[in-house]
């Protein structure tokens, strides 16, 4: 248990005269003593519950005391006027015991001294707890003042204090009302058990109806999923045939136009045929109205010289117009 803290080697030290209080106390109860501390054969005597209250709280105030001193020793010399000559006479002697102590034990040797010197601290502690005992006020006043960091001390502290309302609950309770409380603490069992399986039973629905809400979730999701899906691929299809029909639309435009473009080359090219044969057919026609102009000049030229009937004449111009006109040469 060697180690160079004395802090640590305090704490330990507390520990240790803590078990020795509770092993030697219970060692000196006697037997009647310690059938009076079952509830069930303690009687309602106020004197016996109140010395075992002051015994408990003896105890507090003994344990919190040994977890001050601790923190006094490191800083002696700011609290020595409070504290008054005889304790801070006390507190260096009990600091120097400690280190004793601990140089002991850091060094490998015999357990005499060590014994020895632990004794002396013992009694040591137990001299600066009677006279902080012996002094009530200043007590409190180092209680307030004292800065101290939680420990393990303060928590075998506080369940003892704890033990001690415990105790003084199972004192002040009479046989007829442990009973009592027994039986009462037993249908409240009752009832949280019968509330736990109510519960359990309703968590079960609970579960049972989220499950069937997730699954019926789960499916709707699965369905609008799958809607989601065929509208993309009916988009993606209807997109695609519309660009079919745009790309088949445009092919047949171009194919319209180009076509349109050679009927209206053909056209041109028919125009421009046919006006070549009215051009001819104008010439022709002209050339025909200039033999016919002169046919008719010579035939009435030769009616007023020669004489011929009309009826002779007019037959002569039907037989000749289709033809070339020449008149006959027994005309001439």
């Amino acid at each position: 248990m060697a180690t160079g803290d004395p802090a640590a080697f305090q704490e330990s030290l507390q520990s240790t005269l803590v078990k020795g209080m509770a092993t030697s106390g219970k060692a000196g109860i006697p037997s009647g003593v310690m059938k009076a501390l079952d509830p069930r054969q303690l009687k309602p005597d106020s004197m016996e519950t109140e010395r075992i209250l002051t015994v408990l709280d003896e105890t507090i105030v003994k344990l919190e005391i040994t977890r001050l001193i601790s923190r006094i020793t490191g800083s002696l010399e700011r609290y020595a006027r409070m504290l008054g000559p005889e304790i801070t006479s006390s507190l260096l002697e009990h600091q120097k015991l400690s280190m004793a102590v601990r140089d002991l034990l850091a060094s490998p040797g015999d357990e005499e001294p060590v014994r020895a010197v632990e004794q002396r601290l013992k009694c040591s502690l137990r001299n600066i707890l009677r006279l902080f005992l012996a002094n009530p006020l200043l007590y409190h006043g180092l209680k307030y003042q004292v800065p101290v960091k939680e420990s393990p001390a303060d928590v075998f502290i506080k369940a003892f204090m704890e033990f001690r309302d415990f105790t003084l609950e199972r004192l002040l309770t009479s046989p007829d009302e442990e009973e009592e409380k027994i039986k009462f603490m037993k249908r409240i069992s009752l009832r949280v058990e019968k509330n736990m399986e109510t519960i359990s039973a309703l968590r079960e629905e609970l579960a049972a109806v989220i499950q069937t809400r997730d699954e019926e979730v789960n499916r709707k999701d699965k369905t609008i999923e799958n809607l989601k899906t065929s509208m993309e691929a009916l988009a993606k299809d209807f997109k695609a045939e519309i660009q079919q029909i745009m790309k088949e639309g445009e092919k047949q435009q171009k194919e319209d136009e180009k076509a349109s473009q050679d009927r209206c080359a053909r056209l041109k090219q028919d125009i421009q045929h046919l006006e070549v044969q009215f051009s001819a057919l104008v010439l022709e026609h002209r050339a025909s109205e200039l033999v016919l102009m002169k046919f008719q000049a010579g035939c009435l030229s030769l009616l007023m010289t020669r004489h011929i009937p009309s009826d002779t004449f007019i037959s002569f111009c039907r037989k000749q117009l289709p033809g070339a006109v020449q008149p006959p040469s027994s005309m001439l």
